[in-house]
């Protein structure tokens, strides 16, 4: 080996080292040496039955609650009424509703709503650890809604929106098991549903799926800090798009760029700075991070997506993958306070948050990751996005870009129309009025029994993530 190999494989020791210190410690990391101050509602003091009034809830595990108390004063200051509730007083209060933890959650949540009146729903937990079965602070909900993708099959996958659908048409519980066999979201390949939900959120919901005290204690600084910084700053007015030819030869246009164009037609008050592989504006990796560190208020990735990575192709070209940013290369974002909301529907996976190290996922080569791209892009430090909104599983795109009927990028796409042209400046809104305005423009035939039809639509609206505080007010408020 000579000297020059010998240095180059230094270098990479040295990066290895450094992605370990930087990424992997703060995962196992969940004693921080200094504790942010307690300022918080007790749990063990809910109840319904009194007068109070909020609009936003959060729930946590106990061992994250001292540390969420900096957020709640937060809130409660700037005027949203917020209560914060330990996930074991949840289970307390709905000790005789729910059939598992979860539907005790949302049990939990549909009372909220009508005792307190609220509007906002922040879950805050993921897993627990890294081992290759669940095990989690906050639980979830897996939608058996079954489309393969492909030649690939997908019997389940992550849903949040679970958590927000809280009424069928008729005003009763949506339990999401409409023959009450424990198997929710039931839509078998090659059948009509079984479990029909409404799909219309009732709520807004965001997770932020932390690990550890490390985790919580930095998107809660994020969250104020954008909050109360970002208003008015120049830096904000500026949106990212990164795109390329996402399925080439299937379409007679670049897909991902004219969806992105699309999404800039909303957003004509803001300054576009295309990253495309058409015109040589997008070639790696370093171009987004640039991008990113120079600060814009909102970033739209349109194309292919796993785990650990985005990436699109060129022109013409489905041999050819150009990587736009990679769980590796988050730790190049040094964007400070400038933090955009980014949007992320076609890239599948990238929300998967019950990824881990030990887990066993076939689309992911080498060692899975132990967190998931668009958590790792929320809560990275000093930088990264302040929300994220992505897909858990598969996303299907339109095969009619005239009518973009059920695809993934109508909700990318017409989230920037219910901020750009419709003043909605809430993120958790924006979100959940995207999905009935998807909804109501792609409606669902229960009784569909293709593998390209209408249950598409349901699993681009379930698997769609917010990744994120629902209450957050896009671009912060005046100081």
């Amino acid at each position: 080996m000579d000297i020059e190999d010998m240095n180059t494989t230094y270098k990479k020791i040295q990066m290895a080292y450094l992605l370990i210190l930087i990424l992997i410690i703060p995962i196992f990391y969940t004693n921080p040496l200094q504790a942010i101050p307690n300022d918080t509602i007790k749990p063990g003091q809910t109840s319904f039955f009194s007068n109070a009034s909020y609009n936003l809830l959060i729930v946590a595990p106990k061992h994250f609650i001292r540390y969420l108390g900096p957020l709640v004063h937060h809130k409660n200051k700037i005027g949203i009424k917020t209560i914060l509730v330990d996930i074991e007083e949840v289970y307390h209060q709905m000790y005789w509703e729910g059939r598992d933890q979860a539907e005790k959650l949302k049990y939990f949540i549909k009372n909220a709503k009508e005792y307190w009146d609220i509007s906002y729903v922040l879950l805050v937990g993921g897993r627990k650890d890294q081992s290759p079965r669940d095990n989690w602070w906050i639980p979830v909900r897996y939608t058996y809604l079954d489309r393969p993708y492909g030649n690939y099959s997908e019997k389940k996958f992550l849903t949040d929106f679970y958590f927000a659908d809280l009424y069928t048409k008729n005003g009763s519980f949506s339990s999401w098991d409409t023959n009450q066999n424990g198997i929710f979201g039931e839509w078998p390949e090659g059948q009509k549903a079984i479990d029909i939900p409404d799909l219309y959120p009732d709520v807004y919901v965001g997770r932020l799926p932390c690990l550890n005290t490390w985790d919580v204690k930095d998107v809660v600084r994020k969250i104020i800090t954008y909050e109360t910084k970002t208003k008015m700053d120049p830096w904000f007015n500026t949106m990212v798009v990164v795109a390329g030819d996402t399925y080439p030869g299937r379409t007679p246009y670049y897909d991902g760029e004219v969806y992105t164009k699309m999404a800039l037609n909303y957003m004509s008050n803001f300054i576009p700075k295309k990253l495309w592989t058409s015109d040589g504006s997008l070639s790696g990796p370093r171009d987004v991070v640039k991008a990113i560190n120079n600060g814009c208020g909102f970033i739209f990735f349109s194309g292919h997506g796993n785990p650990k990575t985005w990436a699109t192709h060129p022109p013409d070209n489905a041999t050819i993958w150009i990587s736009g940013l990679q769980l590796r290369n988050i730790l190049f974002l040094v964007n400070g306070k400038k933090q955009p909301i980014c949007i992320d529907g076609s890239g599948c996976f990238n929300s998967m948050f019950n990824i881990s190290i030990r887990s066993k996922f076939p689309f992911v080569s080498g060692i899975p990751p132990p967190i998931c791209w668009s958590w790792a892009l929320t809560r990275k430090p000093n930088g990264g996005s302040i929300a994220t909104i992505g897909p858990t599983a598969f996303s299907y795109e339109s095969p009619d870009i005239n009518t973009g009927y059920g695809g993934i990028e109508w909700l990318d796409i017409h989230f920037f129309e219910q901020y750009g042209q419709k003043n909605i400046s809430i993120l958790g809104e924006a979100w959940g009025k995207t999905i009935a305005s998807f909804l109501d423009n792609n409606p669902i035939d229960w009784n569909d029994i293709s593998r390209n039809g209408t249950a598409l639509v349901a699993k681009n609206a379930e698997q769609w993530l917010l990744m994120g505080d629902p209450s957050l007010r896009i671009g912060g408020y005046e100081e």
